[in-house]
């Protein structure tokens, strides 16, 4: 092994003080010092040193006396805090600049005619960081498509590496933002109706130039947690502007009137003006709007089925063992029915998977209409469906399967210039958490066993499980049973 790759290997295994950067760059590090790639873990290196400069966790030394056992050039750092010096040579390239004007002090080993020299590397690894985090989308979590999830992750995003400036968005309207999100809020009625909020017409952008008038929830907030940075009536001077955040709507859509979902605020420790701040608010604000459709859009890829635009399997299997966590730790009922189209096969047999697809696609866009916006309608084989409702007890699910089975779901279909008219009916097992269990994989094994009975004693109708075995049965009003 040649000694640069040993101390290349040495530098991402333990020299750099890799726990103080964030934990995509740590993974970074981990996965390229595991590769063995010689090139790609000079490279990763570079990001980390220059990530590192840029938090000041790194001080720039040069070395013009001469040391043993090294060149005389550098460039060399400290860490800070310590005493350790660090030769990083072997990286290649350009010399590595650091910020400041201080020269950073060494007593062993010996050195002379210490300084640090100019910022360089620095613009390169924040632009390339920024780009490594900006493609880290939160797509694991079915809730990352939900507004609120997006532009949190946005808002990180942007003071990660704007550390000049603070960032946040007041969300219009009632919609529910945890306490937790920090930058992202709502405020209440009283206050929007008092102030420069209660006079400004939508779309209009606002110089605020007294912090005193911004929301009372920006007031408080200081940098990202866990620095020690004072609030922001406590700083010295800042200015701040506040644009509209317009709503992306979809994309290949365009909107003939944008509709403004907010407002993003832009606040600034140093007076540099009401025209630039608001010039730069405002691509700001462009730039979250893009990044708002397009983690929504690899989100909707990821979680909605292409065919028919109901939630998928994955969707169900990650969704419903959260959404039973949320009624078990709330206390609240949840009721999960699986459906199962009668007779599909005939319709695909008979009219062709043009007249199935179309049929999919109706009962898809029809259950959501019955349903409640809070329920998730999931498409999870060929012409199964599964329905969660949150907060619904067995009574209140009884009446929602009554609805469904008195519903008509029906369809038009053009085929070679002929119209087919198609109606469908469901079978449903219906299961209710807390009566019949906790665990997601039981309940849906009970569901899927009231199904089985609702097939086997004729469809058009919905079995709910009970520990008794006497198991209730819906039928649809007009059967007379």
């Amino acid at each position: 092994m040649a000694a640069s790759e040993i101390t290349l290997k040495r530098l991402l295994s333990g020299e750099l003080p890799l726990d103080r950067v964030g934990p995509h760059l740590r993974h970074a590090c981990r996965r390229a010092l595991l590769s063995g790639d010689f090139e790609r873990m000079k490279m990763t290196a570079k990001v980390a040193v220059g990530e590192l400069v840029r938090m000041g966790e790194l001080l720039g030394v040069t070395i013009d006396g001469g040391l043993a056992g090294s060149t005389g050039q550098g460039p060399y750092c400290m860490v800070k805090g310590s005493r350790r010096l660090i030769d990083l040579s072997f990286l290649g390239g350009e010399p590595i600049r650091f910020p400041g004007s201080a020269p950073a002090p060494v007593s062993d080993p010996p050195v002379e005619n210490v300084h640090v020299s100019a910022p360089d590397l620095e613009a390169y690894t924040g632009m390339l960081g920024a780009m490594e985090q900006a493609q880290d989308l939160e797509i694991g979590d079915p809730r990352s498509g939900e507004k609120v999830i997006i532009l949190t992750s946005i808002l990180r995003l942007l003071q990660r590496f704007m550390p000049r400036f603070q960032t946040f968005i007041m969300l219009h309207g009632n919609e529910p933002v945890p306490e937790d999100q920090g930058r992202l809020f709502t405020i209440e009625p009283d206050e929007a109706t008092g102030g420069w909020l209660s006079v400004r017409t939508s779309g209009h952008s606002v110089w605020i130039p007294d912090p005193e008038e911004l929301p009372g929830h920006i007031r408080k907030i200081g940098h990202a947690q866990g620095e020690a940075v004072p609030p922001l009536e406590q700083r010295p001077f800042r200015r701040a502007v506040a644009v509209p955040l317009w709503d992306p709507g979809k994309s290949g859509e365009p909107s003939i009137a944008p509709r403004e979902s907010g407002l993003l605020f832009l606040v600034a420790d140093q007076d540099l003006g009401r025209d630039p701040l608001l010039r730069l608010a405002e691509r700001l604000s462009r730039f979250v709007t893009r990044r708002w459709l397009h983690q929504r859009e690899v989100n909707q890829r990821i979680h909605v089925d292409g065919l028919t635009g109901a939630y998928n399997r994955a969707y169900f299997d990650s969704q419903f063992p959260l959404e039973l966590e949320r009624a078990r730790r709330s206390e609240i009922p949840l009721t999960l029915v699986i459906v199962d189209l009668d007779k599909f096969k005939w319709i695909n047999d008979t009219h062709g998977h043009q007249t199935g697809d179309a049929t999919l696609r109706m009962v898809a866009r029809r259950l959501r209409e019955e349903l409640r916006r809070i329920d998730h309608v999931c498409r999870i084989g060929g012409d199964e469906f599964v329905l969660i409702l949150p907060d619904t007890s067995q009574e209140a699910a009884q009446e929602v399967m009554g609805r469904l089975l008195d519903s008509k779901f029906s369809t038009s279909v053009s085929d070679a210039g002929n119209t087919i008219d198609v109606t469908v009916t469901f079978s449903y097992g219906a299961i209710t958490f807390p009566t019949a269990g906790a665990d997601p994989l039981e309940l849906f094994r009970k569901a899927d066993a009231m199904l089985f009975i609702s097939k086997d004693l004729g469809r058009n109708r919905c079995h709910f499980w009970s520990s008794d075995g006497d198991h209730l049965q819906l039928l649809p009003s007009d059967t007379g049973d």
